[in-house]
């Protein structure tokens, strides 16, 4: 009966663990360039449907508003060079697809290491 309760203790453990990392899956550090070769980088915080962070786009770094996340996909609002576009994005495997209001293509950023 002991080996059965650390065995349904361990899979509880192990499930808490995925669910926990399905959830932060889009936090940490994202890095890619502009189409003209700006540098973009989100350094994201998720803590259960809220996202915090900030949002850089070459040399201006600036607070992300308004955050929230739904399973791999995410949207905030960001004030930069006088526009307050609202920026989504989805985990597509290893990348973010962003996407800006008003920026017609969107941006592949890739996790820093």
């Amino acid at each position: 009966m002991t080996r059965i309760r650390a065995v349904v203790a361990c899979l509880l453990c192990a499930a808490c663990v995925l669910v926990a990392y399905a959830q932060s899956g889009i936090a940490g550090t994202w890095q890619g360039e502009t189409g003209n070769g700006r540098k973009v980088v989100l350094d994201l915080t998720v803590k259960g449907q809220q996202l915090t962070g900030t949002f850089t786009l070459g040399q201006q770094t600036v607070d992300i508003a308004d955050g929230k996340v739904d399973g791999k996909a995410f949207s905030c609002k960001v004030t930069l060079e006088g526009r307050s576009p609202t920026v989504s994005g989805e985990l597509v495997g290893e990348q973010v697809k962003l996407t800006v209001e008003g920026v017609r293509d969107p941006l592949m950023l890739t996790r820093a290491k």
